[in-house]
C-alpha cells in the first residue's frame, strides 16, 4: 500500500505555473514530460538540470521516439527550455505559445 509522506520529499512548484499547465494546448505526453522535468529540477532545488533520454524513458515510461517528438513540441511552445541536454521550465508562462480558450459563438437569429 502506497503511503507518500511530505517528510520523504516534495517538489515546490508555484501555483501560478500549475494553474497554467491546466490550460488547453498542452498534450498529455507534453504534460508528462513537463512534470518529469519539474521533478528533476525543482524537486532537487535546481532551475535546470542535465537529463538524458534514458532518464526521460525511465521517468515517463514513454518510448524514445515519442520523447524526442514531445521535447520538440514543448520546446517549440516555449514551455520547456533546452540547451543541449540541459532542461528547465520557462517560468514566464506569458511566453508560452499555447492555444487560448475561445468562448463559444452563439448563432444570432435573424429578425423575420
Amino acid at each position: 500500500m502506497a503511503s507518500p509522506q511530505l517528510e520523504n520529499g516534495y517538489t515546490r512548484i508555484a501555483n501560478e505555473i500549475l494553474e497554467h499547465l491546466a490550460f488547453p494546448g498542452i498534450t498529455g505526453s507534453g504534460f508528462r514530460l513537463i512534470i518529469f522535468v519539474m521533478r528533476k529540477t525543482y524537486g532537487y532545488g535546481k532551475k535546470k538540470d542535465k537529463i538524458s533520454l534514458s532518464q526521460f524513458q525511465k521517468g515517463t515510461l514513454m518510448k524514445r521516439s515519442q520523447i524526442v517528438r514531445t521535447i520538440k513540441e514543448v520546446v517549440s511552445k516555449r514551455i520547456l527550455l533546452k540547451e543541449k541536454n540541459v532542461y528547465g521550465i520557462n517560468k514566464n508562462w506569458e511566453e508560452w505559445v499555447v492555444s487560448k480558450r475561445v468562448p463559444p459563438v452563439h448563432k444570432r437569429l435573424m429578425p423575420s
